[in-house]
């Protein structure tokens, strides 16, 4: 009988931390990003990607539109890029970091998602945006990675803070003619 409370006891711990492991937020709303090729040659530039927020809640759901807020500067979300390892790990190859800090005014601009509903944000030249780290600082063919991009939203509603993630796989691949 002791047994059986230690599992109901675990899957309720576990069921109240399930948000906080997969790509969907408290509120519903799940990110994902979509690429335009998950395999490509190191020496290409590195391929445009969708961010895309999906309504899977019951409510309308209202996201602070702040993914390029300055025109001139990069959008305001947070990329990192990870090297796949055995046994699972990763170790992280790239990354970006917006360098800006905006003061909000007066004019703050919202999305809403009412249920079901999707909104698409395609984050262009990201390869002028990333910051490769050593030893190799590039992408390495024959290799996999993981794309991870990280938005915040602190406006969306008021007084809470959200995190939203999504994760895509890829490859390098040597694609030249001569092999």
């Amino acid at each position: 009988m002791k047994k059986i409370f230690q599992y109901l006891g675990l899957l309720a711990s576990l069921s109240l931390h399930a948000a906080a492991w997969g790509d969907m937020a408290d509120n519903g709303v799940e990110c994902s990003v979509v690429m335009e090729k998950t395999e490509f040659d190191a020496r290409a530039a590195f391929p445009d990607f969708k961010l895309v927020f999906t309504n899977k809640g019951e409510k309308t759901v209202r996201l602070f539109d702040d993914f390029y807020p300055l025109k001139d500067n990069g959008p305001n979300i947070f990329i990192k890029i990870f090297q796949k390892q055995t046994r699972g790990q990763k170790k992280e190859a790239a990354w970006y970091n917006p360098r800006y800090q905006i003061e909000r005014g007066r004019f703050l601009n919202f999305i809403a998602l009412k249920p079901g509903e999707k909104h698409e944000v395609l984050i262009k030249d990201a390869y002028l945006l990333m910051l490769y780290l050593k030893p190799f600082r590039r992408l390495i063919n024959g290799e996999k990675y993981e794309l991870e991009v990280i938005f915040r939203d602190g406006y969306g509603e008021p007084g809470v803070r959200r995190k939203y993630v999504g994760r895509k796989d890829f490859s390098v691949v040597d694609q030249s003619p001569w092999r």
